[in-house]
């Protein structure tokens, strides 16, 4: 288990690697072709792209643990009492 998780691992170490190399080189392109001020629009939304997407996980994961919970909490009463929406 720990060699698996140490492979994972540098597996996304390398991942990141290449991802941060591909970046530089899309910044580099637009750099040359955008100006500064549509360049700074373009890190903002790449860096709020990014933001968005980790309070999107958040989020998900925080609608699936309150259906979870109401699933046990409807599963713990008696059937009479038991609503379906």
């Amino acid at each position: 288990k720990r060699k698996l998780l140490i492979r994972q691992h540098e597996d996304a170490k390398e991942l990141k690697e290449n991802l941060d190399r591909r970046e530089r080189l899309v910044y580099d392109i637009l750099a040359s072709y955008l100006s500064e001020e549509n360049m700074a629009d373009y890190e903002h939304f790449v860096k709020m792209k990014s933001a968005l997407i980790i309070e999107q996980r958040k989020l998900e994961d925080k609608i699936k643990l309150g259906e979870e919970q109401l699933k046990c909490l409807m599963d713990s009463l008696p059937m009479d009492q038991r609503t379906t929406n």
